[in-house]
């Protein structure tokens, strides 16, 4: 089973002039797992080998003046946070308070008058003026559908399944054509009850 990586990475590992499995494994020591681990998920074919036949493979890998090269490399990268790993579990989310201090924090460590200082400044007013609208745009709304036609309605649909399953109304469902003459005469205890509820 050879791997099937995105076109970027085999264009990287042609012009590194190296398999895409050697560039897998390269990277994923680079990024701290184990030689062992690394081998495993690059060269997952060889899972079916016996120990001693795997081992021997690793390590001719390992020790090939190619590889050690191409590890050294890749080492480098992650080294100049060219390619700095990050697990999710070190990630966390940072608050949009967070981020204007750091702004104004950093602003404030710029000389004064410099440009980079009013860009900071300018940054951090377009933030704070996000943030403050979206809190006050922040309402319960709430989304009222009106169908083309009474007979797609979902309040008559569910008022008459409803109905329906009610022995007490004996079965009295309202028909489209009647929800007009239905609505006129409910918008008084509508109005009522809208009246009530302020």
């Amino acid at each position: 089973m050879i791997m099937e990586l995105s076109k970027q990475k085999q264009t990287e590992a042609k012009k590194l002039n190296v398999t895409i499995q050697y560039l897998v494994m390269a990277d994923l020591q680079s990024i701290g797992y184990s030689e062992e681990d690394a081998y495993a998920i690059a060269f997952p074919e060889n899972e079916a080998l016996a120990t001693q036949q795997n081992s021997s493979i690793r390590q001719n890998i390992i020790e090939s003046a190619k590889y050690k090269k191409l590890l050294d490399n890749r080492r480098q990268r992650v080294k100049d946070g060219v390619a700095t790993p990050v697990s999710l579990d070190e990630v966390e989310l940072v608050s949009t308070e967070e981020v204007l201090k750091e702004i104004l924090r950093s602003a404030k460590q710029q000389p004064i008058g410099s440009k980079e200082r009013a860009d900071l400044y300018a940054k951090y007013n377009d933030i704070k003026k996000e943030n403050e609208q979206g809190t006050e745009d922040e309402t319960d709304a709430i989304s009222f559908f009106f169908p083309a036609k009474c007979n797609q309605c979902p309040l008559l649909y569910a008022y008459n399944e409803e109905m329906k399953k009610n022995t007490d109304s004996q079965g009295k469902i309202i028909r489209p054509v009647e929800m007009g003459r239905v609505i006129r005469l409910a918008q008084t205890i509508i109005q009522a009850a809208i009246d009530a509820a302020e």
